[in-house]
């Protein structure tokens, strides 16, 4: 199913995106919510995002993954990947 968008209560900083699977739902930082960060930067943490719902947090005993080299991997297919990535780095 399709996961429920919305953006954050305030806007965080430290956590530009994150997927809540409790609630199938991407939440985004408010801080991207403004004519000032470019469409770029949102659609990346958007696109990292729902790489998150392909691939999964994975445990090995108390170890949690949830960055796993798959979804490195997959997040490799974003265009213009190093340039959105230098777009978030100068608004936080």
């Amino acid at each position: 199913a399709r996961p429920a968008l919305s953006w954050s209560v305030r806007p965080s900083r430290s956590m530009l995106g994150h997927y809540d699977p409790s609630h199938n739902a991407i939440i985004i930082s408010r801080l991207l919510d403004s004519r000032r960060v470019p469409r770029l930067a949102v659609e990346y943490v958007l696109f990292h995002e729902m790489l998150h719902l392909r691939y999964p947090v994975e445990h090995s005993g108390a170890r949690r993954r949830v960055h796993t080299k798959e979804l490195r991997q997959a997040e490799r297919a974003f265009p213009r990947l190093a340039e959105a990535k230098l777009m978030l780095r100068q608004l936080v």
